[in-house]
Order: C-alpha cells, then sequence, then structure tokens
C-alpha cells in the first residue's frame, strides 16, 4: 500500500515550530513552599513557605517578576485549598522570564479540593452502612474512597412505572414484574431524575412530590429539557439519583446536606476506619482570569497532581439539560425547536479554568477526580500549550479549548480570539464519567488549534469533538440538521473563526462506552474558507468501539465543510445499532423502542447533512468505503456536494496498515 501524506500548509509549520520549545531564561529567582513551612519565613529551600498563595503574593509583588525567571518549587504533600488558586495579569510572567510552579524534584505535590472524611462508626450493620460527619452544607456530587470514585445512590435502570407528565413524571403500578420505586421518599428535592439516549445526557431535580405519585419536577431544567424534540428530550427515565433509600449496592453513598450526614456502603476489602475517604468541596481550583485588554501570560504549572474537585451547578433549578458537548441550558427564554440544539448555551465550567490567558504552560502534570471539566481554556486563549499530562477520572470533558459564544465564533478584536494552543502528547482515560456527553476533547470555535499525538481511552461518547453550530453559524444559510431552516439562528455574513485547526497522530480507543451517535472524532460546522485553511484530520488511530453502539467513526457532522481527512486508520469499530432503550416501560419511547439494537446505524465515515468540501484519502476503514448519511433536510437536497473518496483502504487488522501510521499514533 502507498502512503500518502497531505502537505502541511506553510503558516501551519510554523505555528508548530513556535511550540518546540517553552523554556525560559536561565539565572531564575527561586522560592519554596512545605506543608510544615511557614509564611512569615523567608520562602529558601531551608525555611519554606507554608502555602502556595502566599508564594503567589510574594512574586506578585516582587521587582524580579516580568524581569527574570522565577521558580516556586513546592515540596512534597497534600495541600488542601479552601478557596481557588487566583491568578490576574498582576502574576504574569514575560517572554524568557516565566513565572513556574512546580513540584520540588522528586517530590509528589497534590492540590485538592476535597475535604477528608473520618470518624466513620456503623450506621445499619444489617445492611452495612456506615456514617460519617462533614462540614460542607452544599451538596458535593462526588466522593472517592481510596483513590475510588463511588456511586452516587441511585435506582436500577430505567425504573418502570414512571409516565412522562407536562410537569415531571406520574407513577401508578398496574402489573409487572419491575421492582416498584414508588416516590415516597424523604427529602425528594434532593433527588434527580436522568435520562440518557443517543449523544445526550440530562439530569434535572425533583421540586416536589405529590400525593406519593405525581413528581414535579424544578424549572427551568424540566422547562428547557422539553424544548428539544422527542427522542431528544426528557422523556425515558434512565435512573433516580440520590437518597438514602437507593443505598443498596456497595461503593454507594449519599450525603444529606441538611445534617451533615454522609452515609457510605462499603466494597468488598474497604475497611471505613482505615480508609482515605476525599468528599470534593471546591469548585475550582485554579482560576486564571485575564481580560481582552490584560490577559494573563507566561505562567507555567509542572509536575502537579490536581486532585478532588466537584461542580454544583445541576444541584440548582437550572439542572442539566444538555445540548452537547457538555454545552447545556440555562435561564428562560429558550423557545421549542425541532432540531435538537439551542442558539443560547453555557458550558460545564473547568476545575482548572484560564480565560484571556497567553502563553500558559501545564506540562507533566496529573488531573485526576475532578467533578467539572478538567482543564479549561476559554475565550481568549492563545498561544497556550498542554504537553505530556495525564488525566484520569474526570466527571466531563479532560481539555477544553474555546468556546461556541459569539465573542469565539466572531471575535471583535484579536484579543478575543482563541488561537493558536498545542494540545500534544497527554494520555486521557475515563472522561465522561459523570456526564456523558462529554468528550475526551472538546475544542470550541478556534484557530490553528494543534491536538497531536495524545492518547484517549474508555469515553462514553466521542474521543475528540471540535467545533460547533451545525452551519448555523456560517455564512450561506445551510442548515445541517433535519428539521431545521435556514437562518433560524440569525443572517451571519462573515467566515467563522474556525480555521486551520489540525488533530494529528491521536490514539483514541474504547470510545461511545455510554452513548450512541458519536465517533472518534467528532467535527461540526464550516472549519475553514478552503481546504488550504481548513481543519486537518490525519495520521489518526482509532480502535475498539463499543460494538453495539451506533456511530461515524470519523464524524464528518452537520454543516461540516472544508476538512481533509487523510492516513487515518480504524481497526475493530464494527457497525452498531440506534438505541432508544428498552421497550415495555412507562418511559419508554413509543415506536423508536423497537429499533434498540435492531436498527443498524453509522460507518467509520460519515455524518448528518455536512455541507460537503470534504476530501478522504488513503484512509485504512474497516466498514466500507463510502459516505455514511441517512439524514435529510428538504432545503439542502444534494448535500454533501464535492466530496472526494481517493486511495482508500479496507482493513480487517493492525497488519493490513502501514506500519509508519501506527507507530506515530499517540504519545511520543
Amino acid at each position: 500500500m502507498n502512503i500518502k501524506f497531505v502537505l502541511v500548509p506553510p503558516f501551519l509549520l510554523v505555528f508548530i515550530a513556535i511550540f518546540s520549545s517553552y523554556s525560559c531564561s536561565s539565572n531564575s529567582i527561586d522560592y519554596w513552599v512545605a506543608t510544615n513551612g511557614s509564611d512569615s519565613a523567608a520562602g529558601t529551600e531551608a525555611k519554606p513557605f507554608l502555602t502556595i498563595e502566599h508564594a503567589r503574593d510574594v512574586v506578585r509583588t516582587s521587582t524580579s517578576r516580568g524581569n527574570s525567571p522565577i521558580n516556586i518549587h513546592i515540596k512534597g504533600g497534600v495541600y488542601r485549598f479552601t478557596g481557588p488558586l487566583a491568578f490576574t495579569s498582576a502574576d504574569s510572567g514575560a517572554d524568557g522570564a516565566c513565572v513556574t510552579y512546580k513540584a520540588a524534584t522528586g517530590e509528589n505535590v497534590f492540590i485538592s479540593g476535597a475535604e477528608q472524611v473520618s470518624n466513620w462508626t456503623m450506621h445499619d450493620a444489617g445492611l452495612n452502612i456506615w456514617k460519617a460527619q462533614v462540614t460542607t452544607q452544599t451538596m458535593p456530587r462526588q466522593l472517592y474512597v481510596n483513590g475510588v470514585r463511588a456511586t452516587r445512590a441511585r435506582t436500577p435502570d430505567y425504573p418502570n412505572y414512571y409516565t412522562p407528565t407536562s410537569t415531571g413524571y406520574s407513577y401508578l403500578y398496574s402489573s409487572g414484574t419491575d421492582p416498584q420505586i414508588p416516590p415516597t421518599w424523604n427529602n425528594p428535592e434532593l433527588v434527580e431524575a436522568v435520562t440518557a439516549t443517543q449523544w445526550k445526557m440530562m439530569r434535572c431535580p425533583i421540586d416536589s412530590v405529590n400525593g406519593g405519585a405525581d413528581v414535579i419536577m424544578q424549572n427551568p431544567c424540566w422547562t428547557n429539557a422539553n424544548v428539544f424534540p422527542s427522542p431528544w428530550n426528557f422523556y425515558l427515565l434512565n435512573w433516580w439519583e440520590n437518597a438514602y433509600e437507593f443505598l443498596d449496592e456497595k461503593g454507594e453513598w449519599y450525603l444529606n446536606p441538611y445534617t451533615q450526614m454522609l452515609y457510605y456502603m462499603p466494597r468488598d476489602g474497604e475497611n471505613m476506619t482505615t480508609a482515605d475517604v476525599e468528599l470534593p468541596i471546591l469548585e475550582k481550583l485554579i482560576d486564571v482570569v485575564g481580560d481582552d485588554s490584560t490577559p494573563v501570560s507566561y505562567i507555567n504549572f509542572n509536575g502537579l497532581n490536581f486532585i478532588y474537585a466537584t461542580w454544583l451547578g445541576p444541584n440548582t433549578s437550572n439542572g442539566y439539560p444538555l445540548d452537547q458537548s457538555g454545552f447545556y441550558l440555562v435561564g428562560t427564554g429558550h423557545k421549542a425547536n425541532k432540531t435538537g440544539h439551542d442558539p443560547d448555551t453555557v458550558s460545564i465550567p473547568g476545575n482548572i479554568s484560564l480565560s484571556y490567558a497567553q502563553h500558559i504552560t501545564f506540562e507533566n502534570n496529573t488531573f485526576a477526580h475532578l467533578g467539572g471539566i478538567a482543564l479549561d481554556f476559554n475565550t481568549g486563549s492563545q498561544n497556550n500549550a498542554i504537553f505530556y499530562n495525564t488525566f484520569n477520572d474526570i466527571s466531563a470533558a479532560a481539555i477544553k479549548i474555546g468556546g461556541n459564544t459569539s465573542n469565539d465564533a466572531h471575535p471583535e478584536i484579536l484579543s478575543q480570539r482563541t488561537i493558536s494552543n498545542n494540545i500534544s502528547n497527554n494520555l486521557i482515560e475515563y472522561a465522561g464519567q459523570e456526564y456523558y456527553d462529554a468528550p475526551g476533547i472538546y475544542i470550541g470555535v478556534t484557530t490553528q488549534s494543534l491536538v497531536a499525538h495524545n492518547e484517549i481511552n474508555h469515553v462514553p461518547w466521542s474521543g475528540i469533538a471540535i467545533g460547533w453550530g451545525w452551519g448555523l453559524l456560517d455564512p450561506g444559510g445551510f442548515v445541517g440538521v433535519p428539521s431545521g431552516t435556514p437562518y433560524m439562528w440569525g443572517h451571519v455574513d462573515t467566515p467563522s473563526a474556525a480555521q486551520g485547526n489540525q488533530i494529528l497522530n491521536n490514539k483514541i480507543q474504547y470510545f461511545l462506552e455510554k452513548l450512541w451517535d458519536g465517533g472518534a472524532i467528532y467535527s461540526t460546522g464550516f472549519q475553514g474558507t478552503s481546504l488550504d485553511d481548513g481543519q486537518l484530520i490525519q495520521g489518526n488511530v482509532a480502535m475498539n468501539k463499543r460494538s453495539t453502539a451506533g456511530g461515524n467513526t470519523f464524524y464528518t457532522d452537520g454543516g461540516s465543510r472544508f476538512i481533509t481527512l487523510t492516513n487515518n486508520v480504524s481497526i475493530n469499530n464494527p457497525q452498531g445499532y440506534m438505541d432508544f432503550g428498552p421497550c415495555l416501560k412507562a418511559s419508554s419511547f413509543p415506536y423508536l423502542c423497537a429499533l434498540t439494537n435492531i436498527f443498524p446505524y453509522g460507518a467509520d465515515m460519515g455524518g448528518c447533512i455536512p455541507y460537503g468540501d470534504l476530501v478522504f484519502e488513503n484512509n485504512y476503514m474497516r466498514d466500507h468505503l463510502t459516505f455514511y448519511d441517512i439524514c435529510t433536510n428538504v432545503n439542502n437536497p444534494n448535500a454533501p456536494t464535492d466530496v472526494v473518496f481517493t486511495d482508500n483502504y479496507r482493513v480487517s487488522q493492525e497488519s493490513d496498515v502501514p506500519a509508519e501510521i501506527l507507530s506515530n499514533a499517540g504519545r511520543q
């Protein structure tokens, strides 16, 4: 087989070269921090500071900042934050004079947002339920025992006899052998309903239960979840979550925020008198906030372990009515639609969050047990680097770059643009553990993002997702969703900022482990103004999709345009099926449930109403070598147009693929 590589445009070669080194000059100023230090000390290695916050404050006022490199060496131990470590432009370094927060050589530094829970006592010996008093008066959504995520108490899947209503669900048992789980719970206002289908997962809290039967959901969550049409609305009930009455499985937990009492059923081998139990209470560990005139710049984070943080948003009346990819609806005023998408969404926040950040580097860090997006570079992020980090057990996306606001898509000034960010050689495993819709890496409407040589394993939806809008944020009125109409999100006259992005040589395994209708790499919207400045997807290897999950391995979805896919590989990703849940439940989707695990869906290359201008060449695929699209829209009857297939090969095993492609994919 011949290997043909697409030439990278010269301006992108320059862009890649920028990231070949992020070193600062020598002759640095050095401070030290240790868990046995003192903030009244000198900050030397022999007399270190006690807190990282104090070290930051010392650097902020130092006359050396911006003139010489400054290193904050953090000695080993657990640093429990009571609030986020905040940075502004007053903390910036300069080119050649970076400020670096780093683990001391050979030391393990843990930056934690958790309360450690101890003094456990037996609560119910018959069920082996233990309890412990906690100090937080909020309702954190995660618990970890000996470094393993516990399960928030929940019912079995698809609890029966709950019929959807305009305000929630109505419970009525008539006949059947399914377990009866009537809504007679104490503290029902703490319980939330969960639904998951296709690419969506939603969570809405209960408002009240009337007469032991009618479950009234909180608004605006319930209203917003049902602006979407069936089957993308809140109809199918996958499970109820968060009641003491649901504690019936080993590894489940429940927190009563009124009494501040935590309950847990140990797994086999867990000794609650000695177990390390961590209850995340902080929503942000690091908060870097600049603005469009004064960005935060030239700060490095190296060799640190960021662990244990939560996100409390779904506890509120807004809940989590998802649109897609971790973007959801809040507030009122959202109009009913037939597309499954809304023009006004917000993102799950980052536990490490940055906006208007430039020349910031995260290198050789670990991000683990985090309840939101692990690392989130928002609007105005420029020339940042995320190198050689490990992400494990993340509730939402591991990494997010940019967003989908008007400032992202059509920035009015250059500093608003998210441009020239590099995500390379990271290991991401078990992202999306609480929000199945979140990809391993999400790239919004950005310019010249480079996503290269990462390894992404065990994700519930897509490995990498890029773009937004399904053509509705692009010129020309194209609509890349069924039932949509041209200009339904307004008239757009200028191209978006989505240009020159590259997804190169990543290795993605075990994707679509929970949802269906996603892929290893998912794209939407125009990705440039021509193939020359469009998106390049090259040299990626995708393997071992959940076999029954429908989806397109390399997924150019609605409105996708100006994308070149070359030398990509798909192995052991068989065509799956639609899955609209079981039939014979009170909340089952009528008729659609009969398609579950019956109706085939997806292939290696496909999407739902892409615009076109797509090039597929020299790819190595398991399925047929044509474009899979069963969607239609009367406004775009010929879409996609100008789709080029050249020299693609059908393969069945790794030995059928050039070794150079396989060896070059993943971390190097």
